[in-house]
């Protein structure tokens, strides 16, 4: 009995430490398992990001299709531990489909009081879209440090071709007032981005016909970048040996740009003997608004394919004045703006869309008193020696000036100032020369008022009162046009570089190929310069069309 009771009490005893062993075992794996070691936070980073910024190539603000853009932002420390194991993650919110990012997937340590500039490279691809991309830009710590979110929203922009065109040219020669050979002249022509994308990489190339010389080495031309309506102007100096021998000049522009798609090839057609200006242009090139985008010009669209009639008309004379610049005789506060403009494309019409030749047409640009005088006694004489069927076109732009007294209407010659008349060209005297030289029509086109006003100012800025001046009686077979009456003033179209009544004038004789009648252009004029000089300048101006008794309300079936 006793060796049993023994027995069963070492039998409990080895079965109460077993179970003692075996539970001391799994609490051993459960420390091991799920207890982590706590770590040292007493020295800890404070990542901030400040100074963000969004950089693209036409500072649109928008990621438009091909373009590469940058987010970029500081990175600053301003805790007092070491931020390590950084990285930056960039969440795209909205899904817009074409757009990589490029990214530092792991960044350097940032140390307490350090700052690092951070970039981050956007590429839009061709076939993005228009919408809206939003990014979270965070900087990843490993200890739960992280920055706060950074949240950018950007618009994107689909691709937006550019189109390239020449789109003006003009011609002028410092060694004449004709193209000629042997002398060389100055080609401008103006290149301008119509579209609304960026063009790249433009290049302008000219084809040179032979036996015409670039003097300025520059047939081909690197332009560049392109904004939406930029534009710029390039300027050639070209001559014709005496070997040339075709009555035009062809130059043809190749222009190309990044894509070789999206540009236009340009042509200028040069008449020999042509007349050309003596001053250049100078163009600096603005970009325009998205909106809307203006077709740069360095002239206005009546200077350019003015009709060619089929018939020359030599029983006919001419007699142009253009006075633009009294700088020497007042000061050039009080130049008559496009004067010689004026007169100078009207030369070109006369010759090309009335026939009248070359050789009939007596021009002068900034003529003095002696040399207005001249040319109308001259011509006056050339008509009675060509006979009865002889016919006259008198044009003036320029400034007019009322005598105080007698308001008497005068032209001033660019000699003379409204302080000293006795120089001046009564229009009196005029009307009487031109009606009594026995041709068969006088034709008298004044660009011009007589109030005291002008297309800038009164000739002496002193006058504050415009002068209703005196209306002249008409002799002879003769048509005047004067581009405004009364107290009014002649006011210039500086959009299309003209006096607004020359312009309208021009635009009338392009539109008709000088086919009209003196009543259709008088109502044409009346309206289309009535309702624009309002418009354009604020002011009213009204032209007026009167004739000579001989002629009475005949005048109105008239024409050129």
């Amino acid at each position: 009995m006793k060796l049993t009771l023994t027995f069963l009490q070492i039998l409990i005893m080895v079965q109460v430490l077993s179970g003692q062993q075996q539970k001391k075992q799994i609490s051993a794996v459960s420390e091991k398992v799920f207890i982590t070691a706590p770590k040292s936070v007493s020295q800890t980073p404070y990542l901030e990001i400040t100074n963000y910024q969004f950089t693209d190539d036409n500072s649109n603000n928008k990621i438009d299709a091909g373009e590469t853009v940058t987010i970029s932002f500081d990175l600053n420390n301003s805790g007092k531990g070491t931020g390590t194991g950084l990285s930056l993650m960039i969440e795209d919110i909205n899904k817009v489909n074409g757009l990589e990012f490029k990214k530092p997937d792991q960044l350097s340590d940032l140390k307490p009081g350090e700052s690092k500039h951070i970039e981050i490279i956007v590429v839009g691809s061709w076939d993005l879209l228009n919408g809206l991309a939003a990014f979270r830009i965070i900087v990843q710590e490993p200890n739960g440090f992280s920055s706060d979110p950074l949240e950018v929203e950007i618009e994107t922009q689909e691709f937006r071709p550019p189109m390239v065109k020449l789109v003006d040219y003009q011609v002028s020669s410092q060694t004449g007032s004709t193209l000629e050979k042997r002398k060389p002249f100055d080609l401008e022509v103006l290149i301008q981005n119509l579209g609304q994308g960026i063009a790249e990489n433009v290049t302008v190339f000219v084809v040179i016909p032979g036996n015409i010389f670039c003097l300025t080495s520059n047939q081909s031309q690197e332009i560049g970048k392109l904004l939406p309506g930029e534009k710029k102007l390039i300027s050639y100096t070209f001559a014709a040996n005496n070997e040339y021998q075709n009555d035009s000049i062809e130059f043809f522009f190749n222009i190309n740009e990044k894509f070789g798609k999206y540009s236009e090839n340009g042509q200028v057609a040069l008449t020999m003997n042509q007349k050309v200006s003596k001053e250049t242009m100078v163009i600096k090139g603005v970009a325009e608004t998205e909106v809307a985008i203006a077709v740069a010009s360095l002239s206005s669209d009546v200077d350019k394919n003015i009709p060619v009639a089929t018939e020359k008309q030599p029983h006919k004379l001419a007699l142009i004045f253009g006075n633009e610049n009294y700088a020497q005789s007042v000061n050039a506060e009080v130049n008559v703006d496009y004067a010689r403009r004026d007169a100078g494309i009207f030369y070109e019409y006369a010759i090309k869309t009335l026939g009248l030749v070359e050789e009939n047409i007596y021009f002068k640009t900034d003529a003095t008193s002696g040399a207005m005088n001249t040319e109308i006694d001259r011509v006056c004489e050339l008509i009675k020696r060509m006979g009865p069927e002889t016919e006259l076109i008198f044009y003036y732009a320029g400034h007019g000036f009322p005598n105080e007294q007698t308001y008497a209407p005068y032209l001033i010659p660019v000699d003379v100032n409204a302080a000293n008349l006795n120089s001046a060209i009564q229009l009196k005297d005029v009307y009487k020369k031109l009606g009594s030289a026995g041709a068969k029509k006088v034709t008298v086109i004044l660009d011009a008022c007589f109030s005291g006003g002008g297309r800038n100012q009164g000739l002496l800025a002193a006058r504050g009162v415009r002068i209703k001046p005196k209306d002249e009686e008409l002799t002879g077979n003769m048509v005047v046009f004067s581009a405004s009456s009364g107290e009014q003033t002649a006011s210039p179209y500086h959009d299309q570089k003209h006096g607004i009544f020359t312009y309208y004038l021009l635009k009338k004789l392009q539109e008709t190929k000088g086919t009209i009648s003196f009543g259709e252009l008088d109502t044409y004029l009346r309206n289309q310069v009535g309702i624009s000089s309002i418009r354009v300048n604020g002011k009213v101006q009204d032209p007026v069309t009167t004739a000579s008794p001989d002629i009475g309300q005949q005048w109105k079936e008239l024409t050129f």
